[in-house]
């Protein structure tokens, strides 16, 4: 397929996904390494890299950093139109709101 792109970048940030969302703290170094080497016309890409950002940092109750990383997916979803990834941007502004 075409649109598969298997490299160490999105390798890094399928597992970093995974463990963001189990909430386990290996996916911090896994994420942030993806981000380093994420290709900037990966728009969509890096919106969900930014929204598994701070849903890992939400896991660590580091709340600014979490509402940074979601401002971040919030201006790149916008700007690919993703309703997916505006959805998971909404899911974690009600995380970030029960945490406060």
């Amino acid at each position: 397929m075409l649109s598969i792109f298997l490299n160490d970048g999105h390798l890094a940030r399928w597992r970093g996904n995974v463990l963001a969302r189990l909430g386990d703290d290996a996916a911090m170094s896994d994420l942030y390494d993806a981000l380093g080497k994420m290709d900037a016309t990966f728009t969509r890409a890096t919106a969900g890299l930014h929204c598994d950002l701070a849903q890992a940092h939400l896991a660590r109750e580091e709340q600014n950093e979490a509402m940074n990383h979601r401002r971040q997916a919030r201006l790149l979803a916008n700007r690919t139109g993703s309703a997916r990834q505006r959805a998971r941007i909404d899911q974690l502004v009600g995380k970030l709101k029960a945490s406060r």
